[in-house]
This record gives structure tokens, sequence and C-alpha cells, in this order.
């Protein structure tokens, strides 16, 4: 499906993020993978396993990184034809009420939630158009389309995800770059099943939903690939909310 695409995917250290840049390179892409930790493990993970990958320990928060990654994936690869924004603070926040949240916190999640992506999308921008256009994707959260209390400053960012995508794809439909949004829900990455309580309360999420298991970051490699293939050539502006069908929008 992704056969000699040039991908570039964010957070991409461990997580759903290391999960998806597995499972690109395993379709036959070329996977640059960035993090603010060292992704060195995952990209061995993709190379041991017969995959095309390499990885830079950057800032999405940074423009100067940004731009960097994209011209390393450039050089080494010789074009970037996708991008995925999946990097975001989220496992590590506490859930609180709107009026208890800290306002450096606050601030913190906008940048790498928001102004991250913003960064990524504006550095990838003209690699893309060099290489003919190109497909970005936006990671949210199905969290958006029902409304749930005391992650205010997370919803908040994700909402803007989806309102970012819908301007983008304005200016960028011109330049042949697609941009869309993929909307998971709870997916047990490493980190969501450190927090807090996720495993008393994993089955009775599972429950809700009209396929009644747990959601795994693979579950979300197929839809996002999708997006970044030619086979989505003329789908641009839209969100996937891929939760098992407990949001249905």
């Amino acid at each position: 499906m992704l056969d000699g695409k040039c991908i570039i995917v964010t957070g991409a250290a461990q997580g759903i993020g290391a999960v998806m840049a597995k499972g690109f390179a395993a379709m036959n892409a070329r996977v640059m993978l960035m993090d603010i930790t060292d992704p060195a493990n995952a990209v061995e993970s993709i190379r041991s396993a017969g995959g095309d990958a390499i990885g830079i320990k950057a800032d999405v928060t940074r423009g100067e990184d940004c731009i960097a990654v994209v011209a390393e994936t450039e050089a080494a690869f010789g074009r970037v034809d996708g991008m995925v924004c999946n990097a975001a603070l989220f496992t590590t926040l506490p859930q609180e009420p709107f009026d208890e949240i800290d306002e450096g916190l606050w601030d913190a999640v906008m940048a790498v939630n928001v102004k991250g992506p913003w960064l990524c999308v504006r550095a990838a921008v003209p690699a893309m158009e060099r290489a003919g256009g190109g497909s970005v994707v936006m990671i949210a959260s199905n969290r958006i389309f029902r409304g749930y209390p005391d992650l205010l400053h997370y919803d908040a960012s994700k909402g803007a995800i989806l309102a970012m995508v819908r301007s983008l794809i304005r200016e960028l439909g011109p330049k042949n770059i697609r941009v869309n949004t993929i909307a998971p829900g709870l997916t047990l990455s490493e980190g969501v099943l450190r927090r807090e309580g996720i495993l008393d309360r994993k089955d009775a999420i599972a429950a809700g939903r009209s396929l009644a298991r747990d959601q795994e970051p693979g579950d979300l490699v197929g839809p996002t690939a999708f997006f970044l293939s030619d086979h989505a050539a003329f789908v641009t502006g839209q969100s996937l909310v891929v939760d098992g069908g407990g949001i249905v929008h």
C-alpha cells in the first residue's frame, strides 16, 4: 500500500508512533522516526525486521528541529511524501477539573499538541511540494466528538487539531497536499497502561464499544496508512474515528 513512500512519524520512539512506523515499513515505506526521546531502539526494531528506517531525537515545539528533520529525511530518502503528526502530551496528564489545571501545564499541552503539528507541517510542506504533493495525517481523539470531563487541556488541544485540518486543506489543496485526521479511542500503548486506574477501567471502556475489545496501537496502522496512500488520493479534510464503534459521527 505504501511502496516507496517516504514518511515522517512524530512521537515515534515508543507507543502508537513506534507501532505505526513499523507497520508502514512493513508496507514498504521508508520511515523517519522523530521523537524528543531517542528513537534508536524503535529504528533498530524496524531494521531488524527488514524495514528501511532512520531516526532523529528532536522536539516538535522547536521550529528549527522540525526543519532539520525534514532536511535529513530528504537527504536520506530523496523526498518526503507523508507526515503523521502523532507526538502529543496525554499519558502523563493528571485527570482533574478544569479549574484545577495548572496554567503552566495548559501551556505545555498546547505547545506540544497544537503548536507542534503546525510547526511540523510548516516544515514539511516545501519538501512535499518538491515531491509533487503529499499527505499529512494528524492524530486527534474520539473524546472531542462526545465530550468528557477532567482533561480539558487535552480535549481542547485535540479539538484544535480538527479545526486546523479544516483550514489547512484550503491552503494546501492547490499544492496537491492532503490533510486528514484519525481520532482514536483509548489505545493501550505502554504509556496509557502506566496511567493509574486504567487496568481497572479498561474492561468497562471496551464494553461500551460496538466491537467490545481493547484497542491496541496496531488498530491505527491500517486506517492511517490508507490516508497516506494513493488509495486516498481524492480524500482530504476528513476525520475518521477509530474506536471500535464507541462513537459514531
